[in-house]
């Protein structure tokens, strides 16, 4: 009978994505030591770390080889890393959206408000969740008073 392996998201690989995000304007030979005494990881968890969340598109990373193998040089989040930590719009609003207007069309009486609110719903899931995420992201930003 075999096992699964260890679940390493929430143990090791996310933990790491946030400290980088947090730490973004840090050099990488400076941010590699800082994740592993934060984190309490040794150098091959948080290489393996980095090289999982490069793998998941979450960030991008610049090696430098030396003799005595590679160093960090450089860490870039990518828009999938941003989003995992928060500092991006997620995809949760649109589908909180598109469930407050199902929502209310089962709610409502009116046949033909009934039908706009389909419509409104159907609508937004044919647009890209790319393009609502930057729709909402924008309305937000503008009733926060930032755009």
């Amino acid at each position: 009978m075999t096992h699964p392996l260890p679940e390493q998201w929430t143990t090791r690989d996310l933990p790491a994505l946030i400290e980088i995000a947090r730490n973004r304007k840090m050099d990488g030979r400076q941010l590699q030591p800082h994740i592993e005494t934060t984190l309490g990881i040794d150098e091959d968890d948080v290489v393996d770390a980095i090289e999982a969340l490069e793998d998941g598109d979450y960030l991008e990373a610049t090696w430098i080889n030396t003799m005595g193998g590679s160093i960090l040089s450089a860490v870039k989040l990518r828009e999938r890393g941003r989003r995992a930590v928060g500092i991006w719009p997620g995809g949760e609003g649109v589908d909180a959206l598109v469930d407050a207007l199902r929502q209310a069309e089962e709610t409502t009486t009116d046949p033909e408000e009934r039908t706009l609110i389909r419509r409104a719903a159907g609508a937004l899931t044919s647009v890209s969740r790319d393009v609502m995420v930057d729709v909402m992201g924008a309305v937000i930003a503008r009733q926060a008073g930032v755009g």
